[in-house]
């Protein structure tokens, strides 16, 4: 045997000597196994110890709630469906910021999703201002932030195009204003572009070709003021769904 040979020998039994002593003298397999069972337990429960906490302020935070006031039924929604509608968003704000909002939130939207005639009541409350106003009171505002995060699972549930149709109605209407924008209205547009950034993704947004973007207006006609807030809305939803970095790829191209 040459030297050279003897030496690689030598190394690959030391090798093999070590491994050897590192399964034998390293902790039982076993053990690990049940170290992880043991921390996943401790995991689950303390998440669960959690949830339980968060819907118990939820709860004790809408009974804290002043009572929405009687409202008579508007236009073609009865008052019945207001209601409905209502306590759903009041819900939704009961949980903002605890470690259930998302859940409990989409839960919520899909609940409201089930009424007949809910998907038209969001789109009301998001082009008619008038409207918002007399079903929901000083409540407004946050109907129509809450509209949109029924929208939102509306599009996860693959209605995008009823997404669009909102956004791009909107969008006119902001078009046709002569002067300054009402900020709560511009910031309805970027909430429906954040939806839709999410929806299409970094690889949607690219696509020079895509429906979507010509239906929403992308093109030398858009209004300067409406095409900046479709692009602050869909970086930020790009941003939430994939990265910053893909975020900022994709809006250079709108």
């Amino acid at each position: 045997m040459s030297k050279r040979s003897y030496l690689i020998a030598v190394i690959v039994s030391i090798g093999v000597a070590i491994a050897v002593f590192a399964v034998r003298s390293g902790p039982d397999q076993t053990d690990h196994t049940d170290q992880a069972d043991q921390a996943a337990s401790r995991t689950g429960s303390g998440l669960a110890t959690a949830q339980v906490a968060a819907d118990r302020e939820a709860a004790s935070r809408f009974s804290r709630m002043a009572p929405a006031p009687a409202r008579s039924g508007v236009g073609k929604f009865s008052a019945d469906t207001l209601r409905s509608t209502e306590d759903k968003f009041r819900r939704m704000v009961a949980v903002r910021g605890l470690i259930t909002q998302d859940k409990e939130r989409r839960a919520l939207a899909q609940q409201a999703l089930r009424m007949s005639d809910s998907a038209d009541l969001m789109r009301t409350i998001l082009l008619d201002p008038a409207f918002a106003r007399t079903s929901f009171g000083k409540f407004q505002a946050e109907a129509r932030f809450y509209a949109i995060a029924v929208l939102d699972e509306m599009a996860r549930q693959g209605q995008l195009d009823f997404v669009v149709d909102v956004a791009s109605d909107l969008a006119r209407q902001l078009a046709a204003i002569n002067g300054e924008i009402d900020g709560g209205r511009a910031e309805d547009l970027r909430g429906l572009a954040s939806v839709l950034g999410a929806s299409l993704g970094s690889r949607g947004l690219l696509d020079s070709r895509s429906p979507v973007l010509a239906k929403l207006g992308f093109g030398a006609g858009l209004a300067k003021p409406v095409h900046q807030l479709y692009v602050e809305g869909m970086f930020y939803g790009v941003w939430k769904a994939e990265s910053i970095e893909h975020a900022m790829a994709a809006v250079k191209t709108l």
